[in-house]
């Protein structure tokens, strides 16, 4: 059950984004290794923000899921940078991740937990 979501100041057309969307949850099941059908993504495009004192484009990404291994979220964030950046043009370093482990009685789906 991977939650994908970003968050950026970037303005972009309702196009920009179901297509954003569509791509990140294809992304984010792959770079787990979870099926997509339990992925979920969000998109807030247009967002108020600013990343050290500056307006430029920025974005802020939440990684959760079930079982999301600590070692692994160093090369996860690579990945996510560089993703995010082909697909919005943001820089790396104009970029934050936030990953959460969730565990299994804290996190439901279809009326029930997953533990």
């Amino acid at each position: 059950m991977p939650y994908f979501s970003i968050q950026t100041n970037k303005p972009l057309d309702n196009t920009a984004v179901a297509e954003l969307t569509k791509k990140a949850s294809a992304f984010a099941a792959n770079l787990l290794g979870k099926p997509e059908s339990y992925v979920m993504t969000a998109l807030k495009p247009a967002t108020a923000m600013t990343f050290a004192g500056s307006q430029a484009p920025t974005a802020f990404i939440e990684v959760r899921s079930i079982g999301l291994p600590e070692e692994d979220c160093s090369a996860y964030a690579d990945r996510i940078s560089a993703f995010i950046h082909a697909e919005t043009g943001i820089q790396p370093d104009r970029v934050f991740i936030d990953f959460t482990d969730l565990p299994r009685t804290r996190f439901a789906w279809n009326g029930r937990t997953f533990a």
